[in-house]
């Protein structure tokens, strides 16, 4: 451990806060890539999102860093309105250092509060008592569901068509059977729209009206996108497969939860195993490769070479199977039925406008180290990682309640970047170009 860094553990727990940082710059001027560095940064800085930097920053450093993963999914809960952080816990004890250090952003006063007393004795042996594990304690997970107000209409209208049914069926019953069948089509409906997912420090749970199943976090082989984009599949190595819903409230959180806890699945080497060898994802699925650790340089080696997303040629122009036909007889309506001319050139119009409109969207991504490539018909954009403000993922619900997800790429100058409908999934999409970035923009 650098001595600034131990000087930094020892102002901050005197609560001399200011001159911890002044000491962890001085560290990270000497080291950028010290790890203990920038934990104790996480620990100390009290805005919620530079907290989240650090520690995103550990994970680019160190994929497999249980401390960042475990503030993290704390964070992630109490953004979601789940149990707030308990009590401190020394959640990072350097081994060298017999201080107590715990990288809740609340363990810290201000920097003007005043220096703490000596340790009382009595005290210091209640501290070196034994502590149930953090694992033990009761947890509530992170729960997320299909939005309440569909959920709450798509009830009131099977109990509308139900007690409809019932009621005309107790005069004619043919006259019934087509409000019966709507209470039926709602009964559907609801079972295709509850769906639930609970998520915890151990792993992950998937639930619906008639099947539930879950996986831990280590047990998770693979994953991809499937049923229409309408589920996220998590294969485990037992061959049980976790169906995820994409169209609950929050899936993006879900997806960002996921990268941290298994980078691998997303383009980042993942924990080495016991020989040595460990698994990486590339675009014809997993390959083995070995690595003697988790630093920097296994993120590096993660992102060599070139990752091309395509999106396929159907993807691409499929619409045009529906719209130049279209676009075809509204121009044939504008000549031939001029009484209807007006409403033909609006339709042609129309017509021309959606034709034009995925020429401009993005066709090809190409990822190479610290330069991405954003393809269209008419651009290509390249861009280092410090030119990208922030990579997200987005999700927009319709007015028929259906959600759709997609990746967002903002960069420092100029306009965004929408990606959607690609071939490999817009989860892994979003994993592995958020890993790239992590791993560059501060080189």
């Amino acid at each position: 451990m650098q001595p600034f860094v131990q000087s930094a553990i020892d102002a901050a727990n005197r609560g001399e806060n200011n001159k911890a940082l002044e000491l962890l710059k001085q560290a990270l001027a000497a080291n950028p890539n010290d790890v203990e560095a920038w934990l104790v940064v996480a620990a100390v800085v009290e805005q919620p999102e530079r907290k989240r930097q650090c520690l995103n920053r550990v994970l680019t450093l160190d994929p497999i860093n249980q401390i960042a993963r475990d503030e993290l999914l704390e964070m992630d809960r109490a953004a979601m309105g789940g149990m707030p952080p308990s009590a401190p816990e020394p959640a990072y004890q350097p081994a060298a250092s017999p201080l107590n250090y715990p990288t809740s952003t609340s363990a810290f006063e201000s920097a003007s509060a005043p220096q703490r007393s000596a340790p009382d004795p009595l005290q210091a042996q209640a501290k070196a008592a034994p502590k149930p594990s953090p694992k033990t304690r009761t947890e509530k997970p992170l729960v997320f569901k299909y939005p309440l107000f569909w959920r709450i209409l798509m009830y009131l209208f099977l109990a509308f068509f139900g007690c409809a049914g019932l009621l005309v069926a107790s005069q004619n019953i043919v006259n019934s059977l087509p409000f019966l069948g709507l209470a039926l089509a709602m009964v559907l409906t609801i079972m295709a729209f509850s769906p639930k997912v609970e998520i915890t420090e151990m792993g992950i749970r998937a639930s619906g009206m008639l099947s539930s199943s879950e996986a831990h976090w280590n047990e998770i082989k693979s994953m991809k996108s499937g049923g229409m984009k309408q589920r996220l599949e998590l294969l485990k190595s037992s061959g049980e497969v976790v169906k995820v819903s994409t169209q609950v409230s929050g899936y993006p959180r879900i997806v960002e939860i996921l990268r941290q806890k298994r980078p691998d699945l997303f383009g980042m080497a993942a924990a080495a195993s016991p020989s040595g060898q460990g698994n990486m994802y590339t675009a014809g699925g997993y390959e083995q490769t070995s690595s003697g650790s988790y630093g920097s340089s296994v993120a590096a080696a993660a992102f060599s070479g070139t990752k091309n997303f395509e999106k396929s040629f159907f993807r691409k122009y499929g619409s045009y199977i529906l719209i130049i036909p279209l676009c075809l007889i509204s121009v044939w309506a504008v000549f031939a039925e001029p009484e209807n001319r007006m409403g033909a050139l609006l339709l042609a119009a129309v017509s021309i406008a959606m034709m034009i409109l995925p020429l401009f969207q993005v066709s090809g991504i190409k990822v190479e180290p610290n330069q991405m490539t954003i393809e269209t018909l008419f651009e290509q954009k390249v861009l280092s990682a410090r030119q990208i403000r922030e990579i997200k993922m987005q999700s927009v619900r319709g007015r028929q309640g259906r959600a759709t997800n997609f990746v967002v790429i903002i960069p420092t100058e100029g306009k965004k970047y929408s990606l959607a409908d690609f071939a490999d999934g817009d989860e892994i999409i979003y994993g592995f170009l958020t890993n790239w970035w992590n791993a560059y923009r501060n080189r």
